[in-house]
């Protein structure tokens, strides 16, 4: 069935609770104009925590999923459902898996057993792995390109915004008390981050790399009770609420309107989005209202 674009819309308050949550991938259509999402698969089917999705390529997907009591990186090749373990190991969970531009390997936040966490490379074809920012523990994270990289670093209280170097190992501090969802932004030289504000939601913001010093613009406030998001194209942010998911078009009117309600897959309380580099897939994570066998 497709879902078109709905003319009212509302903004649910959501719980953040990933512990059960299942990834789904759409296809992601247009006609006349309309962003149309159909197809919809729970390609995880799998009990625990499974959520993070990213794009390793056009047509293949990593997430973190669980296994045995622990959650590992796996993959899926979109093209024959095809599915496969990174890494294997006993010392840690790992999250938010990202491809590090440039190369084939594959950057996550591991979670040691011992209560270690630090940002890890893990080779494509081996699973090895090498730490890849050592000392920072880092929470979050997104590349501009192989070299730098903006992450969010947990202190005490809060996380802070750090962009860090790998060629020359330097690292800098940006800002103070952010959210946890950064993403490269389609086609130019920028990030975007969230920051607290002083309602405790989120307001997203672009960050200007091109000069030798970063520069910051507040661009717009995500709806209240969302944390996350993925951009669609240079000028276009897709964000889930509930069932329901909302675009903002930053050419267009400035509001957040719904394009899709997605509760007759069963699912509610879409957190993480992550959209393919040609905008023809969509993968999210989100809760089951009924438990599929």
């Amino acid at each position: 069935m497709k879902l078109f674009i709905l003319l009212l819309f509302c903004f649910p308050v959501l719980a953040q609770n990933d512990a059960n949550t299942e990834v789904f991938l759409f296809d992601i259509n247009k006609e006349n104009q309309k962003i149309i999402i159909e197809n919809g698969e729970n390609i995880s089917q799998n009990l625990g925590y499974d959520n993070q999705p990213s794009f390793y390529s056009r047509d293949t997907l990593i997430f973190s999923k669980t296994r045995k009591n622990q959650t590992d990186i796996t993959g899926i090749s979109l093209k024959d459902s095809n599915s496969f373990w990174i890494n294997n190991s006993n010392v840690g969970s790992e999250y938010s898996p990202q491809r590090i531009p440039g190369t084939m390997d594959i950057a996550a936040v591991r979670l040691d057993t011992t209560g270690l966490q630090l940002l890890y490379k893990y080779n494509w074809k081996t699973g090895v792995s090498s730490v890849l920012v050592p000392q920072l523990k880092v929470g979050y994270f997104a590349f501009l390109n192989k070299e730098r990289l903006i992450a969010a670093v947990l202190n005490d209280t809060a996380m802070d915004l750090m962009l860090y170097d790998l060629g020359k190992d330097t690292s800098k501090l940006l800002v103070n008390n952010v959210g946890r969802s950064i993403h490269k932004v389609p086609g130019i030289h920028s990030m975007s981050y969230t920051v607290v504000n002083e309602n405790k939601n989120l307001d997203l913001y672009i960050l200007d790399l091109k000069g030798e010093e970063p520069k910051s613009y507040f661009l717009v406030a995500l709806p209240i009770g969302t944390q996350d998001y993925a951009w669609l194209d240079e000028n276009r942010i897709l964000l889930g609420a509930g069932s329901k998911l909302f675009i903002y078009d930053i050419l267009g009117e400035s509001e957040w309107t719904v394009i899709a309600d997605l509760s007759e897959y069963q699912l509610e309380n879409i957190t993480r989005v992550a959209v393919n580099t040609d905008a023809t897939k969509l993968a999210l994570a989100a809760d089951l209202l009924t438990i599929q066998e």
